[in-house]
C-alpha cells in the first residue's frame, strides 16, 4: 500500500512539474511578443485622450501635420527639407483639435 502511494505522489509531482514548465513557457512566449511589438512601434506612443476633450465624445488620438510658414525667398531656394513633417499627437473630437 505504501508503494502505491509512492507512485501516485509521484507521478501527481511529475505531471505538476509539466503543467507548470508549460505554463511558465507561455508566459515567457508573451513576454517575447511584447517586446518585439515595443520594437516595431517607432515614435511617440497615442496619448489617452481621456477628458481632454472638454465633454465632446468621442474623443481620439490623432497625428497632425502643422501648416508650413513661409520663409520668403528662402523657403523657394531651399528645397533639401521638403519631405520633412513635424508630427504631433493631439485629442480630435469631431472637427476639433485639444492639447492632450
Amino acid at each position: 500500500m505504501a508503494s502505491t502511494i509512492n507512485i501516485y505522489s509521484n507521478g501527481l509531482i511529475i505531471v505538476m512539474l509539466i503543467y507548470s514548465f508549460t505554463f511558465l513557457a507561455s508566459i515567457s512566449g508573451r513576454s517575447e511578443e511584447r517586446k518585439q511589438m515595443r520594437m516595431v512601434m517607432l515614435g511617440s506612443s497615442p496619448p489617452k485622450c481621456v477628458n481632454r476633450c472638454k465633454g465632446c465624445r468621442p474623443c481620439i488620438a490623432t497625428l497632425v501635420i502643422p501648416p508650413h510658414t513661409n520663409k520668403g525667398l528662402e523657403t523657394i531656394t531651399s528645397r533639401e527639407d521638403e519631405g520633412y513633417y513635424l508630427l504631433s499627437w493631439k485629442c480630435k473630437c469631431g472637427t476639433k483639435y485639444f492639447h492632450p
